[in-house]
């Protein structure tokens, strides 16, 4: 993994069925107009100068974090330590319940070494927590820095709820496509199902969702720290009015599927007009460019309502009410604590499950904030620091809600099959 630190780096939250959260996440900052970062402060950091350098914290405790780099390897004393945490009487937003869906194939029999030695032909990584430390095994090249930054994630939740994430063993996919398929397990076979965790998931999978790595930075295509972008997209989503935004649903990517190939057909430039601004990306060339074009606070004059919305009087209206509702979701729903919080029950309810007692695989290198933040360069180095959190939380996780009935959980899988057919008779030309 150490051959990949600080040279390589979206989906995260998912809802099952499916339905990825991150991809929900930015189709709604979409709809609100914008998908914006901040600007960096001039941020300049080596191991020399960085040493008892006072740090940012990016939770609402604002006071310094301080951390020691006069050496790049993790401190001897123990690095867990427990804290008495104050109750917390809110309730997590109601997509938490997808955890005990992502969990439920194990959750009778458990989890076995087995199941979890099993994913190694397809994991890129392996995640060990022993007594409050941090091990990681590689066994395949990572895309990027993903790996750098979801592992950054789990050293953030870690020191923001220190002593209670228990031991775990998790195998991790990084790739685009879920890998654990169901139709590989039926009947018997679903005794051995193998346990992978993973950005994505689907309908036809087993794979475990987790945040993906971009809430901590996705330095390659210059997009910032979730709590910093936030911040920004709120802003910039107050400085053109509605009425005032060009009445086009607004999209600028990389056509690297045929999806994404026959979105490219919906331009503007096509007759009739689609009401669709879609434009082709060059990485390669916005990189060269200091990414001029993908300054996503420019970006905040289309009104970029979702293309399945009606062309017709109730335009305005609805587009506007989507607007709000996705703006909402953004200020209330999607803040870095509900990202942790979620990353918490997730791996509590998950480590819960295990049969066995973990422990350090053999090549496994140990990380810890230390190692990964002293020894980056450039971008990293500056994601890393800005998405450090300062320390334990006041107050504990929010309260994870039930699992669905089975009344309710029918209900939104229907729900989401008759959007979906409505969808795929747009795409035929059908009214």
């Amino acid at each position: 993994m150490g051959d990949n630190w600080g040279s390589n780096l979206t989906e995260q939250l998912k809802i099952k069925n499916g339905v990825s959260a991150r991809v929900t996440i930015f189709f709604i900052i979409l709809l609100t107009g914008a998908f914006v970062t901040m600007h960096w402060s001039n941020v300049s950091v080596t191991g020399a100068s960085f040493l008892n350098t006072f740090l940012p914290s990016t939770m609402s405790d604002t006071s310094p974090v301080k951390i020691n780099c006069t050496m790049i390897t993790c401190p001897t004393d123990p690095q867990v330590k427990t804290k008495n945490f104050s109750s917390s009487a809110e309730a997590c937003p109601e997509y938490f319940k997808w955890i005990h869906e992502d969990l439920r194939p194990w959750k009778d029999t458990g989890i076995t070494k087995d199941m979890v030695d099993s994913a190694e032909k397809k994991a890129r990584i392996r995640i060990v927590v022993v007594n409050g430390r941090v091990y990681v095994k590689k066994f395949r090249w990572v895309y990027q820095t993903r790996d750098v930054f979801t592992l950054w994630g789990i050293l953030q939740l870690l020191r923001l709820y220190p002593g209670e994430i228990p031991d775990l063993d998790i195998m991790f996919q990084m790739g685009d496509s879920s890998v654990i398929k169901m139709s590989e397990y039926p009947g018997s076979g679903a005794a051995k199902i193998p346990v992978m965790i993973h950005y994505c998931g689907s309908d036809s999978t087993f794979d475990i969702t987790f945040p993906d790595w971009s809430f901590w930075g996705w330095p390659e295509v210059d997009v910032k720290p979730w709590e910093t972008f936030r911040k920004e997209l709120d802003e910039s989503n107050h400085k053109v009015k509605w009425k005032d935004r060009e009445p086009y649903a607004f999209w600028r990517g990389n056509p690297l599927n045929r999806l994404r190939q026959n979105l490219l057909r919906c331009n503007i430039s096509e007759k009739p007009d689609s009401g669709a601004m879609v434009y082709q990306l060059d990485w390669q060339r916005e990189r060269k460019g200091n990414f001029k074009h993908t300054d996503y606070a420019k970006q905040c004059t289309h009104r970029s309502i979702k293309f399945a919305v009606d062309w017709g009087n109730n335009y305005t209206q609805e587009a506007q009410e989507i607007g709000k509702a996705g703006r909402k979701f953004v200020q209330e729903e999607l803040q870095m604590k509900h990202v942790y919080d979620y990353m918490f029950h997730l791996l509590y309810n998950y480590g819960k499950l295990l049969k066995y007692t973990p422990s350090v695989p053999e090549g496994a290198v140990e990380y810890c904030l230390e190692s990964m933040a002293c020894t980056a360069t450039g971008k990293v180095k500056e994601f890393l620091i800005d998405s450090m959190v300062k320390g334990p939380a006041d107050s504990g996780p929010c309260i994870l809600p039930q699992p669905y009935d089975s009344a309710a959980l029918r209900d939104f899988i229907q729900l989401k099959a008759n959007l979906t057919m409505q969808v795929e008779k747009r795409e035929a030309g059908e009214s």
